[in-house]
């Protein structure tokens, strides 16, 4: 369900776990529409309900917030639910009564189609369509009017009713026939739950699987802004649900990506320590770290700003030290870096360069070493460029500043034999 880890391009993280809850009549106003959701998660500190029935937490959750519509909703939902209350006969037990609810739950208000994809109550009110998150809130609602607790289990890719009292009893609240399929092979139930891990979820916790649903739907559109808002009130009112913290990773993982790809390398690098502080052990996010800053600094060096290079590698080191790119890249840098002082016979600032060099490396030897070769990879390049008299002088400079260096006595020879 989860992450399959990538280098580079990690698959957007999608998983259908639908969920869904209860019902009361509190009401709670508001001026304005805008301050509906803060009052929703106000309410949801304390991992419960007080001004808002699941009805219109969920409602809130699916994007609803305009109070007057969340009542419109509720009005209406309890009086196409009160014929009910008269369908069924005098005394019935635990069982039939939530049987009683399924069937008219089906016949009378899931009248469209499975979408795993719906996730919004007010879709499923309004055109019938349902995914098990709407099916269940909607199941619950009802039963509760009839004096019924059912709580919601969820696995990593599903959720369903189960009732508590005497013996489990386990509705998928998606199965038009459940109540007849269980009834004709009482192993059915099992059979269908044998070995999956689950478990029972609050009724906040019903709503975050509400935004957490809307946060993946958007990220598979690639609207990254907006799905990672989502997923996080989600780890909000729910923060050990591991799909919603494995999406938040990938999400801020293939958006570092896509700023990354448009040439936005600071907002990416910003977008992955983000990601990197809150799921450090999420690896494509550690490796697309390293990735972005060497787009990064590709992208500077051949726009000459060597400096600024050095800059971005060098405090990605100070961060991740263990990372022997970082370390390796900065050096890459100085050579290039170097080279353009060579090449453009401006040998004392490149001297300068390498003096103060110490400044971001400790290893002098290797500082000596890329010294050499970015003084045999400009001349090389001034002898293509028939530029023979610069090339002589960049390699008898190289030989008196370290006459027995083996990388430049090489160079200089290979140059001499290619004149004759």
């Amino acid at each position: 369900m989860i992450v399959r880890p990538t280098i580079r391009n990690l698959p957007i993280v999608v998983a259908s776990i639908l969920l869904g809850s209860v019902t009361t009549t509190a009401q709670v106003r508001a001026d304005d529409p805008a301050v509906t959701e803060q009052l929703l998660l106000a309410d949801a500190t304390d991992d419960s309900l007080d001004d808002f029935s699941l009805l219109e937490g969920a409602l809130i959750a699916s994007g609803v917030t305009d109070l007057q519509k969340v009542e419109h909703y509720r009005s209406d939902f309890a009086h196409r639910i009160a014929a009910i209350v008269t369908s069924g006969g005098d005394g019935p037990t635990a069982i039939t009564t939530s049987e009683r609810v399924y069937q008219f739950l089906h016949s009378e208000i899931l009248t469209g189609q499975y979408h795993s994809t719906c996730t919004e109550l007010d879709r499923t009110l309004d055109e019938g369509d349902y995914n098990c998150v709407t099916a269940t809130i909607l199941y619950h609602c009802i039963c509760h009017v009839h004096g019924l607790s059912p709580v919601a289990v969820a696995t990593n890719t599903h959720v369903r009713s189960r009732f508590l009292e005497d013996q489990t009893c386990d509705v998928e609240t998606t199965c038009r026939e459940w109540f007849d399929v269980v009834r004709r092979d009482p192993q059915a139930q099992v059979l269908r739950t044998q070995g999956q891990v689950t478990r029972q979820l609050s009724d906040v916790q019903l709503l975050a699987k509400i935004y957490y649903n809307r946060g993946v739907s958007l990220l598979e559109k690639k609207d990254f802004d907006q799905a990672i808002a989502l997923l996080r009130t989600s780890q909000l009112l729910d923060p050990a649900d591991e799909p919603t913290r494995d999406n938040m990773a990938a999400g801020l993982n293939n958006w570092a990506l896509a700023e990354c790809d448009a040439g936005n390398f600071e907002r990416a690098v910003e977008l992955i320590q983000e990601g990197c502080r809150e799921h450090s052990e999420f690896e494509p996010l550690l490796a697309n770290d390293v990735h972005i800053h060497q787009r990064w600094a590709v992208d500077l060096c051949e726009e000459r700003r060597y400096a600024e290079a050095m800059q971005i590698l060098h405090a990605a080191r100070q961060r991740r030290p263990e990372v022997a790119l970082f370390d390796r890249g900065r050096l890459a840098v100085l050579g290039q870096w170097a080279s353009s002082f060579y090449e453009s016979g401006d040998l004392e600032r490149a001297a300068k360069l390498f003096e103060e060099a110490g400044e971001w490396f400790d290893d002098l030897a290797e500082i000596s070493r890329y010294r050499s070769l970015a003084i045999q990879a400009a001349a090389e390049r001034l002898e293509r460029g028939g530029r023979r008299d610069e090339s002589d002088r960049l390699m008898r400079w190289g030989l008196e500043l370290d006459p027995t260096d083996p990388q430049l006595q090489n160079a200089a020879s290979r140059l001499t034999t290619a004149d004759l």
